[in-house]
Formats: structure tokens, C-alpha cells, sequence
């Protein structure tokens, strides 16, 4: 299904912006909607991009808006949803309220996917970003088994894939100290 280095970026529009009390995708950081600047960013490491979300909301940004396969499903769902219609087997994952993720990091991700590993997650201390990853098509059937039983969490449906890890230490070694810095009120920006 395509070449080994062929991936597709996937950005994870979907959400409800609870917190936000308006939608995170479109809300405009430096005159430019977050959706926007996550595709900009995704764009330079994959041949294919899609963004999952909702099509009315978001179509006039990008032609390539797919809606989740089952909505309320949260991350996890949007990923099995990506995983369903990507036409490569690596994705590069991207939650859009993630201004501060660099290039450099994207490009790790891509470049350092083991080969016998079924997803690349940044790890910083105890926490893990399982939102600006690299997974392979294998973790679908898993994720799949931890929707089935209504497990949502990330975490958890990691641990059920051959999971690797990139330390990452924010603020050290040239990483920016805000690389994971997550927008959830207008008060985060």
C-alpha cells in the first residue's frame, strides 16, 4: 500500500471546545485559523493529509474533511477513522490545539518509526503525547477492541501496541518550551 516512507498526516479537528466556548479549529492564532496552521505544518512530511472533523465546519479550509466513522469517540475514534480511509500505512497524527509542535519534532516521527514498532509517541517525563505521534495501520484492529469496550483512553489503547518512545525533555536541547503546549481557553494563547 504505497512505499515504506509514504505517510499520511492526519489532523485531529474533532472536539467539542468545551473550555473554549468557541471552536478551537477555527480560532485564529497570528491571523490564522488553528486548523489551518496544524495542515501547513503536516503538509511538508506526507503525501497525503486528512483532517477528521466535520466536514460543513471545516470543508471550506480543506477539501479533504472526514467526518468521525462513529462520533463522541474522542481521539481514539478519530485515529480508527483515519486509519480506515488513509491510502498509506504510516500516519503522522496531529490534535490541532498544538501551536507549539515543531517541524523538527514531525520530522523525527516520521524518520524514527521502528520498523517492528506500531506507533512512535513523544514521551516527557510520565506524560506521554499520543497526539503528536506516528502510528502504523497495524494498531487499528487493537484501538478498534478498546472502542468496542468503550475504553477511550489513549493511554491505555497504547499499551496494547508495540509502542515506542522519542524523549523529549520541553525547553531542553533546543526544543521549544512550549512544544506541547495544549490551547483549551482563550486564556492558553
Amino acid at each position: 500500500m504505497g512505499s515504506k516512507y509514504a505517510w499520511t498526516g492526519v489532523v485531529l479537528a474533532g472536539g467539542k471546545s468545551t473550555r473554549m466556548g468557541q471552536d478551537k479549529a477555527l480560532l485564529e492564532v497570528d491571523g490564522k485559523p488553528m486548523l489551518l496552521r496544524a495542515i501547513e505544518k503536516l503538509k511538508p512530511h506526507v503525501r497525503e493529509l486528512l483532517v477528521i472533523g466535520e466536514p460543513r465546519k471545516y470543508g471550506h479550509i480543506w477539501p479533504g474533511v472526514l467526518p468521525d466513522e462513529i462520533p463522541g469517540l474522542g481521539p481514539l475514534g478519530g485515529i480508527v477513522t483515519a486509519m480506515g480511509a488513509a491510502r498509506h500505512d504510516r500516519l503522522l497524527v496531529l490534535a490541532v490545539d498544538v501551536p507549539g509542535v515543531n517541524a523538527e519534532l514531525l520530522e523525527r516521527l516520521t524518520r524514527e518509526l521502528p520498523d517492528d514498532a506500531d506507533a512512535l509517541v513523544p514521551r516527557h517525563g510520565e506524560s506521554l503525547e499520543p497526539l503528536v505521534a506516528a502510528y502504523h495501520r497495524r494498531c487499528a484492529s487493537a484501538f478498534m477492541d478498546h472502542i468496542t469496550r468503550s475504553q477511550l483512553s489513549m493511554q491505555g489503547a497504547l499499551a496494547d501496541v508495540q509502542a515506542a518512545f522519542l524523549d523529549i525533555q520541553p525547553g531542553e536541547k533546543g526544543w521549544p518550551a512550549d512544544l506541547f503546549r495544549n490551547v483549551n481557553s482563550p486564556s492558553d494563547l
